[in-house]
């Protein structure tokens, strides 16, 4: 039997490889701003499956940089710290997915879901 731990992190990894997946189906049809909330929840949920892991529990936050710091997974924080511009893309996406009307371009899509692929590997929430 799973315990209450074992099975929000099985439920949190599926959620964050669902929504990392859905960022793609997304992105066919333009929806960039809706690709780029989807990428943001993956790397969140993502996180917090690691930390639920590795720590036991996480920081009750949706904040991208606190959940990295509340790491201490170097390979994350060594791309996290030269793609810090992805980090302020996905959280502007996530505050302006429900209160803001603003239009992302293929490229930034692109950046993003690139730094979300490698962060998640640096997890072990996605497979190389």
């Amino acid at each position: 039997m799973l315990t209450v731990s074992q099975d929000l992190f099985k439920k949190l990894r599926e959620r964050a490889v669902y929504f990392f997946n859905e960022s793609k189906r997304d992105s066919t049809n333009k929806r960039y701003d809706v690709s780029l909330f989807h990428l943001e929840q993956a790397l969140q949920l993502g996180l917090k499956a690691y930390l639920l892991k590795n720590k036991g529990d996480f920081p009750k936050t949706h904040d991208l940089n606190v959940l990295i710091n509340s790491t201490c997974n170097e390979c994350l924080k060594k791309l996290a710290k030269s793609k810090w511009y992805v980090i302020s893309i996905l959280i502007d996406a996530y505050i302006g997915s429900g209160y803001l009307l603003r239009d992302y371009t293929e490229n930034e899509y692109r950046n993003s879901r690139r730094f979300v692929m490698e962060a998640l590997k640096c997890l072990s929430i996605i497979e190389n």
